[in-house]
């Protein structure tokens, strides 16, 4: 499992992460949707699914709890939220205190086919335990945009062919600004693929206040983000320290190379912790 972080960056701040599944057999990778497309064509999806919500909920844990407490975005396929032992399943994940309800939420995917109708009763029994639901790859198919009125999302994930490149395509930011009237949150529209400054500013205009993309972060492992934390932390104590050696002066050239290793840090994970000292 690896984490990309969602940032609301109307506030500057980290707003949840996704857990992104890296299948491997044999020291070789295999692309999440072969994966998770073999496991349900062979009647396994739930298992498949259980399987990765579990471990991303596990590993998320070895952080500090101000990361580990935050919102966690899972994919789940249509096949399995049609399983009444799915919602079971869930409620003994809460009962073992691995996570609460209100921190999770489960995407749609949308590559899976579905019943509109039994799908849609599926989700008032997960949304019942406190779970909530995002609506995945919104505007790159026709099932996504039924899914919208059917199963009335908590969030909408906005596709990447819809974000890349929306800086200099009016029909794509006109989709973007409906669908923000339409959720009626700009931090229910979550704009996915966000890779560049252009871009980001088209969403923001648009009414969109959290993003994520490659612009923020790439994908990082525990082992990564932890590393970064720990590096992070570090240099916030060099920084408190050398501006206190300074008699509290922020303006000292010392200083102000010790920040700026700390902002290039921070860039990396966008402001995972705050600068404040």
């Amino acid at each position: 499992m690896v984490y990309q972080p969602i940032v609301n960056h109307a506030d500057g701040v980290l707003f949840a992460h996704e857990a992104l599944s890296r299948p491997q057999y044999g020291g070789h990778f295999i692309p999440p949707e072969v994966w998770f497309r073999a496991a349900y064509e062979s009647k396994r999806s739930m298992e498949a699914d259980l399987l990765a919500l579990t471990i991303s909920i596990n590993r998320l844990r070895l952080l500090p709890p101000e990361i580990s407490s935050i919102p966690l975005y899972v994919n789940v396929m249509p096949s399995s939220f049609v399983q009444e032992s799915f919602v079971e399943r869930l409620e003994v994940l809460f009962r073992e205190g691995l996570c609460e309800p209100d921190q999770l939420v489960i995407e749609i995917v949308e590559y899976i086919s579905y019943d509109l109708t039994l799908l849609s009763k599926m989700i008032k029994s997960i949304r019942s335990l406190g779970v909530r639901i995002a609506l995945d790859d919104v505007g790159a198919g026709s099932t996504s945009l039924a899914g919208l009125f059917e199963f009335e999302p908590d969030f909408v994930k906005v596709d990447r062919t819809v974000i890349q490149g929306i800086s200099i395509s009016s029909s794509k930011q006109r989709f973007l600004s409906r669908l923000v009237r339409f959720m009626e949150s700009g931090n229910s529209v979550i704009a996915e693929g966000v890779e560049n400054y252009e871009d980001l500013n088209a969403i923001r205009e648009a009414g969109v206040n959290v993003s994520q993309g490659y612009y923020w972060s790439r994908p990082m492992s525990i082992s990564e983000l932890s590393d970064l934390l720990s590096e992070i932390e570090r240099k916030r104590t060099e920084l408190a320290n050398l501006a206190r050696n300074r008699d509290g002066s922020l303006t000292d050239k010392a200083v102000v190379q010790k920040s700026q290793e700390l902002d290039t840090l921070i860039h990396l994970y966008h402001q995972l912790l705050r600068k404040d000292l």
